[in-house]
Protein backbone atom coordinates (compact mmCIF):
# COMPACT_ATOMS: atom_id res chain seq x y z
CA UNK A 1 0.00 0.00 0.00
CA UNK A 2 1.56 3.21 -0.94
CA UNK A 3 1.83 5.73 1.54
CA UNK A 4 -0.74 8.20 -0.30
CA UNK A 5 -3.39 5.34 -0.01
CA UNK A 6 -2.28 4.53 3.44
CA UNK A 7 -3.37 8.39 4.77
CA UNK A 8 -5.88 8.57 2.46
CA UNK A 9 -7.56 5.22 3.96
CA UNK A 10 -6.89 6.20 7.49
CA UNK A 11 -8.26 9.90 7.18
CA UNK A 12 -11.63 8.16 5.10
CA UNK A 13 -11.93 5.97 8.25
CA UNK A 14 -11.85 8.17 11.27
CA UNK A 15 -13.77 11.09 9.36
CA UNK A 16 -11.29 13.61 10.24
CA UNK A 17 -8.10 14.99 8.84
CA UNK A 18 -5.41 12.86 10.84
CA UNK A 19 -1.91 13.13 10.36
CA UNK A 20 -0.26 9.42 9.27
CA UNK A 21 2.98 8.65 9.59
CA UNK A 22 5.63 6.11 9.25
CA UNK A 23 8.85 5.97 11.83
CA UNK A 24 11.10 3.16 13.01
CA UNK A 25 8.77 1.98 16.10
CA UNK A 26 7.92 -1.02 17.41
CA UNK A 27 4.22 -1.08 16.81
CA UNK A 28 1.67 1.56 15.58
CA UNK A 29 -0.01 4.32 17.94
CA UNK A 30 -2.21 6.96 17.70
CA UNK A 31 -1.67 10.33 19.79
CA UNK A 32 -5.58 11.10 21.20
CA UNK A 33 -4.34 14.52 21.92
CA UNK A 34 -2.49 15.77 18.47
CA UNK A 35 -4.43 13.22 16.59
CA UNK A 36 -1.21 11.75 15.14
CA UNK A 37 -1.54 8.01 13.58
CA UNK A 38 2.16 6.50 13.94
CA UNK A 39 2.32 3.27 11.45
CA UNK A 40 5.70 1.33 11.81
CA UNK A 41 8.31 0.24 9.10
CA UNK A 42 8.29 -3.27 9.48
CA UNK A 43 9.87 -4.92 6.03
CA UNK A 44 7.44 -6.69 3.90
CA UNK A 45 4.40 -6.03 6.02
CA UNK A 46 1.17 -7.84 4.62
CA UNK A 47 -1.54 -5.80 3.01
CA UNK A 48 -3.93 -6.93 5.69
CA UNK A 49 -1.41 -6.37 8.31
CA UNK A 50 -1.31 -2.77 7.34
CA UNK A 51 -5.44 -2.30 6.96
CA UNK A 52 -5.42 -4.10 10.97
CA UNK A 53 -3.02 -1.83 12.32
CA UNK A 54 -4.59 1.29 10.57
CA UNK A 55 -8.17 0.02 11.38
CA UNK A 56 -6.74 -0.30 15.23
CA UNK A 57 -5.49 3.00 15.19
CA UNK A 58 -8.83 4.45 13.79
CA UNK A 59 -10.66 2.78 16.25
CA UNK A 60 -8.82 4.88 19.12
CA UNK A 61 -9.12 8.18 17.04
CA UNK A 62 -13.15 7.50 17.01
CA UNK A 63 -13.76 6.37 20.26
CA UNK A 64 -10.71 7.13 23.08
CA UNK A 65 -11.52 10.19 24.45
CA UNK A 66 -8.56 12.15 25.50
CA UNK A 67 -9.44 13.45 28.51
CA UNK A 68 -10.66 10.14 30.03
CA UNK A 69 -7.54 8.59 29.13
CA UNK A 70 -4.91 11.47 30.25
CA UNK A 71 -7.14 11.05 33.67
CA UNK A 72 -7.37 7.67 34.41
CA UNK A 73 -3.82 6.97 33.55
CA UNK A 74 -2.59 10.28 35.55
CA UNK A 75 -4.87 9.33 38.69
CA UNK A 76 -3.32 5.76 38.93
CA UNK A 77 0.21 5.47 37.97
CA UNK A 78 1.87 4.05 35.37
CA UNK A 79 1.20 0.55 35.75
CA UNK A 80 -2.50 1.17 35.49
CA UNK A 81 -1.99 2.46 31.94
CA UNK A 82 -1.46 -1.71 30.79
CA UNK A 83 -4.54 -2.89 32.23
CA UNK A 84 -6.70 0.24 30.66
CA UNK A 85 -5.33 0.17 27.60
CA UNK A 86 -5.63 -3.97 27.06
CA UNK A 87 -9.81 -3.38 27.90
CA UNK A 88 -9.94 -0.30 25.67
CA UNK A 89 -8.29 -2.10 22.92
CA UNK A 90 -10.69 -4.77 23.06
CA UNK A 91 -13.44 -2.21 23.29
CA UNK A 92 -12.23 -0.43 20.21
CA UNK A 93 -11.79 -3.38 17.91
CA UNK A 94 -15.12 -4.70 18.42
CA UNK A 95 -16.86 -1.19 17.70
CA UNK A 96 -14.01 -0.66 14.23
CA UNK A 97 -15.35 -3.76 13.10
CA UNK A 98 -18.88 -3.30 13.40
CA UNK A 99 -18.56 0.14 12.29
CA UNK A 100 -16.88 -0.74 9.20
CA UNK A 101 -17.17 -5.26 8.76
CA UNK A 102 -14.77 -5.16 5.54
CA UNK A 103 -12.01 -5.18 8.32
CA UNK A 104 -12.72 -8.09 10.12
CA UNK A 105 -10.93 -10.26 7.88
CA UNK A 106 -7.87 -8.50 7.86
CA UNK A 107 -7.86 -8.40 11.98
CA UNK A 108 -8.22 -12.07 11.56
CA UNK A 109 -5.76 -12.68 9.29
CA UNK A 110 -3.32 -10.31 10.69
CA UNK A 111 -3.77 -11.38 14.01
CA UNK A 112 -3.12 -14.96 13.21
CA UNK A 113 0.46 -14.41 11.59
CA UNK A 114 1.00 -12.00 14.67
CA UNK A 115 0.62 -14.83 17.13
CA UNK A 116 2.67 -17.36 15.08
CA UNK A 117 5.71 -14.50 14.60
CA UNK A 118 5.54 -14.25 18.56
CA UNK A 119 4.55 -11.12 18.97
CA UNK A 120 2.51 -12.27 21.87
CA UNK A 121 5.29 -14.67 23.36
CA UNK A 122 7.51 -17.40 21.77
CA UNK A 123 4.72 -19.89 22.09
CA UNK A 124 1.44 -20.69 23.54
CA UNK A 125 3.15 -22.10 26.50
CA UNK A 126 4.49 -19.35 27.36
CA UNK A 127 1.82 -17.03 26.70
CA UNK A 128 0.09 -19.14 29.38
CA UNK A 129 2.09 -18.90 31.85
CA UNK A 130 2.02 -15.26 31.99
CA UNK A 131 -0.20 -12.52 34.40
CA UNK A 132 -3.82 -12.46 33.30
CA UNK A 133 -3.82 -9.17 31.61
CA UNK A 134 -1.19 -10.44 28.91
CA UNK A 135 -3.61 -13.36 28.72
CA UNK A 136 -6.91 -11.33 28.41
CA UNK A 137 -4.68 -9.13 25.69
CA UNK A 138 -3.59 -12.56 23.54
CA UNK A 139 -7.36 -13.88 24.19
CA UNK A 140 -9.64 -10.83 22.87
CA UNK A 141 -7.06 -10.01 20.21
CA UNK A 142 -6.25 -13.62 18.60
CA UNK A 143 -9.64 -15.33 19.56
CA UNK A 144 -10.97 -18.25 21.42
CA UNK A 145 -8.82 -20.30 18.98
CA UNK A 146 -5.94 -19.41 20.14
CA UNK A 147 -5.28 -21.42 22.39
CA UNK A 148 -5.25 -19.37 26.13
CA UNK A 149 -6.35 -20.48 29.11
CA UNK A 150 -7.97 -19.21 32.31
CA UNK A 151 -9.11 -20.35 35.71
CA UNK A 152 -12.50 -20.94 36.40
CA UNK A 153 -12.40 -17.53 38.25
CA UNK A 154 -10.53 -15.96 35.75
CA UNK A 155 -13.11 -16.51 33.20
CA UNK A 156 -15.44 -14.10 35.05
CA UNK A 157 -13.87 -11.35 33.59
CA UNK A 158 -14.00 -12.35 29.51
CA UNK A 159 -17.67 -11.73 29.34
CA UNK A 160 -17.46 -8.20 30.95
CA UNK A 161 -14.96 -6.98 28.80
CA UNK A 162 -16.26 -8.59 25.40
CA UNK A 163 -19.51 -6.53 26.42
CA UNK A 164 -18.26 -3.31 27.10
CA UNK A 165 -19.48 -0.66 25.17
CA UNK A 166 -18.45 3.05 26.32
CA UNK A 167 -15.10 4.00 28.05
CA UNK A 168 -16.58 4.10 31.50
CA UNK A 169 -17.35 0.50 31.36
CA UNK A 170 -13.51 0.46 30.52
CA UNK A 171 -12.68 2.48 33.20
CA UNK A 172 -14.22 0.87 35.67
CA UNK A 173 -13.03 -2.92 34.61
CA UNK A 174 -9.76 -1.60 34.32
CA UNK A 175 -9.85 -0.40 37.83
CA UNK A 176 -11.35 -3.69 39.56
CA UNK A 177 -9.23 -6.00 37.37
CA UNK A 178 -5.72 -3.85 38.48
CA UNK A 179 -7.15 -4.06 42.48
CA UNK A 180 -7.75 -7.72 41.85
CA UNK A 181 -4.25 -8.00 40.35
CA UNK A 182 -2.38 -6.41 43.47
CA UNK A 183 -4.71 -8.42 46.06
CA UNK A 184 -3.35 -11.43 43.82
CA UNK A 185 0.54 -10.34 44.29
CA UNK A 186 0.05 -9.08 47.79
CA UNK A 187 -1.03 -12.03 49.02
CA UNK A 188 1.68 -14.07 46.99
CA UNK A 189 4.13 -11.98 48.48
CA UNK A 190 2.26 -12.82 52.47
CA UNK A 191 2.71 -16.57 51.30
CA UNK A 192 6.33 -16.18 50.20
CA UNK A 193 7.28 -14.47 53.44
CA UNK A 194 5.60 -16.81 55.32
CA UNK A 195 7.46 -19.45 53.48
CA UNK A 196 11.05 -17.95 53.97
CA UNK A 197 9.92 -17.67 57.82
CA UNK A 198 9.15 -21.49 57.86
CA UNK A 199 12.32 -21.90 56.52
CA UNK A 200 14.11 -20.14 58.69
CA UNK A 201 12.12 -21.73 61.59
CA UNK A 202 13.03 -25.09 60.18
CA UNK A 203 16.69 -24.49 59.43
CA UNK A 204 16.92 -22.92 63.59
CA UNK A 205 15.82 -26.25 64.49
CA UNK A 206 17.62 -28.14 62.72
CA UNK A 207 20.97 -26.17 64.05
CA UNK A 208 19.81 -26.80 67.96
CA UNK A 209 19.38 -30.63 67.00
CA UNK A 210 22.54 -30.25 64.83
CA UNK A 211 24.30 -29.66 68.22
CA UNK A 212 22.90 -32.34 70.33
CA UNK A 213 23.56 -34.73 67.82
CA UNK A 214 27.33 -33.50 67.37
CA UNK A 215 27.24 -34.45 70.91
CA UNK A 216 26.13 -37.81 71.19
CA UNK A 217 27.77 -39.10 68.51
CA UNK A 218 31.22 -38.06 70.11
CA UNK A 219 30.36 -39.55 73.22
CA UNK A 220 29.39 -42.44 71.88
CA UNK A 221 29.92 -43.56 68.64
CA UNK A 222 33.32 -41.50 67.44
CA UNK A 223 35.67 -43.90 68.02
CA UNK A 224 33.75 -46.59 66.84
CA UNK A 225 33.68 -45.01 62.97
CA UNK A 226 36.28 -45.99 60.23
Amino acid sequence: MKEITRSTIARLLATENITVVQDNVSTASFDVKHRILTLPMWADIATFTQDHLIGHEVGHALYTPLDGWHDATCNNGPSFKTFLNVIEDARIEKLIQRKYPGLRSSFIKSYKKLLADGLFGASIDAINKMPLIDRINTYFKCGLMSGVIFTAEEKVWLPRIESAETWEEVVVIADELYEHQREIEEQQKSEMRDSEEEVEDDLDSEAEGGEMSSDLDFDGDYEDDP
